[in-house]
This record gives structure tokens, sequence and C-alpha cells, in this order.
């Protein structure tokens, strides 16, 4: 007598020996080379500091940078456009074609 959820649970089974396995080759990689770890701990104290330079540049300068393109002032999401500069120069538009706004 077949259990019915035996196959449904072994493809997640499998897939996690698979990882188990790579775990332990990674280890047993880490541990046999020197240079390759040193080299993985400089690789990631590199983005950690280059994330927290990051952060701390955004803290400082993050308002100014979103006040750049967020501007205030009514009209629409970011403040609104001019009447006139959703028009095409007539050199992009072809002669059939009618000239539409952003309203229509």
């Amino acid at each position: 007598m077949a259990v019915p959820w035996v196959g449904e649970w072994e493809a997640p089974a499998r897939a996690l020996r698979a990882l188990a396995w790579l775990g332990q080759e990674f280890v047993s990689d880490w541990e046999a080379q020197d240079l390759r770890a040193a080299l993985f701990q400089l690789l990631l104290l590199w983005l950690v500091l280059s994330l927290l330079g990051i952060q701390v540049a955004w803290r400082v300068y993050g308002s100014t940078v979103t006040g750049l393109y967020y501007r205030q002032g009514t009209g629409g999401q970011n403040g609104g456009t001019p009447d006139g500069s959703s028009h095409f120069p007539i050199w992009e538009s072809s002669g059939s074609e009618s000239v539409k706004t952003h309203r229509e």
C-alpha cells in the first residue's frame, strides 16, 4: 500500500539533501583553501563597507536628491507639466497624424 504524501515530499527532500551536500563541500573547500577564504572575507568586507557607505550617504543627501525629483507645487504627481510642453515639433510627426496633447 502506497502512502500518497510520500511522493509529494520526495522532491523537497532531495533538494535539501543536495543543499546539505553542497554546504559540506563548501566547508571542506573553505578549510583547505586559505587564499580563497581570505579573498572571500575581503570581498565580503568590501560589500559591507560599500552598503554602509551608501546608507550613510543616503541619510546625509537623501532629502536633497528626493527634492530634485519630486517638485513641490500644483499639478500632476511630480508637480505638474506646462500645457505647451507635450506638443511634438512638426518634424517629428507625419503629415497625416494630428498633434495630440497630453489631455487626449
